[in-house]
This record gives C-alpha cells, structure tokens and sequence, in this order.
C-alpha cells in the first residue's frame, strides 16, 4: 500500500517557509561555493583581523573582496549553516557537478514510470534567507564600486582592458544559490510537498509515482526552477537545465492507468 501522503508542519512562530529544494549537483555546486568560495573564507579573514591577527599572518580576504562594504560576516556564515542543517542529509554530500544524470536511482516518478529529479520540502528561517539576500545585495553594490573590468587610457590614445578580481566574480554563484532559496511557496509547492513528505519522521526513503495532477506541478515548478538556478546564465543553459527535469526511462511495472503496480 502506498504510504499516507502529509505536508511537513510549519512551525508554530510563523517565521519558517515551506521550499523545495532540487536534489541537483549543479545548483548544488552552486550553493556550496557560496560557502567554500565567499561566505567561510572571507569570515575566516574578517575573524583573524577582529582578534588582532597582524594583516601578514591574518588569512586572505577571498581575492577582490578586501574592501567588501556591507557584508556581516558572522550572520552571513551563520545563516548558510543554518539552511544547510535544515537539508535532509542526502543533499549534505558532496555529488560532483559533473554527475550527468541527477535522476539516476531516484525513487520519484513521472505517472508512465520515468525517473525524475527527486525535489525535497524543507522549512527555512525567513531570516536566514533574507541574511543571505544582503550577501547579494553587499557583492551587487561592491561589483558597482569595483568593477572586473579594469580599462586603462593610455596617452597615445590606445585603451587596455584588463580583468581584475572583483565582487562582480562571486554575484553569479550566490545570485543562483539566493534565487532558488527564495522561490516562493505557491499551490503546486504545496501539492508536491504532499507527496514529497514522508509518512513519519525519520522514515526510509520509499518510492513516490506522482499523479497526473502531481507531475503538471512538478513541470511548472521546474520551469521556474531552471529560471532561478540559471540565473545570469544563457538561455541554452537554462534549457538544458530544465531537460533534465523530464522523466527519463520508464517502469516496466506500470497499469494501463500509468500507476505503479509493482
């Protein structure tokens, strides 16, 4: 018998937002690099420089971001922490970016069998979100303050344009982890949360066969998701993002109906 379908409580305090969150290696890299490229690094240096760590022993600030204005350090690093725990454990891993087919071995399934790229619901802090909403705004004023372009005007009229490091380096990595942290919530999220949900706390993963109805929201909050974790990218990587989004192979074991009988 399939197990009893259940939308994830929200807590009592009103402050944490039911999402979706993509079992995705590429948006997944993404949302890690904010950590391991920007948010742990640059704490690591502001942190040394607040003890009185002299500057030649103190780590680096990540390269272009030395005079960063309006990030907070500890609450930036804090709330990445915070949404990372809040993460079932099988997004916690370290999948490579380079897995070709992130559907492979998922227990989620189109109604004709197909495997689909498992989504889970999570409950976010609304503050930890918005904390990380001000990282992007604090690398958005910094790439306007210093840009990566350096454009140099030689006397004899010549012009050289040299690359620089820059907070216009880091905007693509966290405009891509803060856009699909922020999608909100609306009826298909709370459909697929349903059927997402696991009967009891705890319990082993099991397969899902979502309905009809089920699958048409999964589809339109893929679009919205290759929208938002191909942020400042081109089109054709939004589109080939979002083909990996359809069922691939289909269950044998499936009734005329399109529903598992296995």
């Amino acid at each position: 018998m399939a197990p009893a379908r259940s939308t994830p409580a929200r807590s009592a305090g009103g402050t944490s937002t039911l999402r979706l969150v993509p079992q995705d290696p590429e948006w997944l890299h993404d949302f890690r690099g904010t950590h391991d490229l920007l948010l742990a690094p640059y704490h690591a240096a502001w942190s040394a420089r607040r003890r009185g760590v002299r500057e030649h022993l103190a780590p680096p600030y990540p390269a272009g971001l030395e005079d960063l204005k309006g990030l907070d350090a500890p609450a930036a690093l804090d709330a990445w922490r915070n949404v990372q725990r809040a993460f079932p454990r099988v997004l916690r891993g370290r999948t490579p970016r380079t897995a070709r087919d992130p559907a492979r071995r998922s227990l989620l399934r189109a109604p004709d069998g197909g495997r689909l790229v498992p989504l889970h619901p999570v409950l976010l802090d609304e503050a930890d979100v918005k904390a990380l909403v001000r990282v992007r705004r604090a690398l958005r004023a910094g790439a306007r303050a210093r840009p990566s372009l350096l454009v140099t005007h030689g006397t004899d009229g010549s012009v050289a344009v040299e690359a620089v490091p820059g907070p216009g380096d880091y905007r693509g990595t966290v405009d891509r982890t803060v856009a699909v942290l922020g999608l909100s919530p609306d009826e298909d999220v709370e459909l697929l949360a349903a059927a997402l949900a696991p009967a009891v706390a705890g319990a082993r993963p099991h397969r899902v066969d979502l309905s009809e109805q089920e699958h048409a929201a999964y589809g339109r909050f893929a679009d919205r998701l290759a929208a938002a974790a191909m942020t400042g990218l081109f089109a054709g990587d939004r589109a080939v993002f979002r083909s990996r989004y359809r069922a691939r192979g289909t269950d044998p074991l499936v009734s005329a109906e399109g529903r598992s009988v296995g």
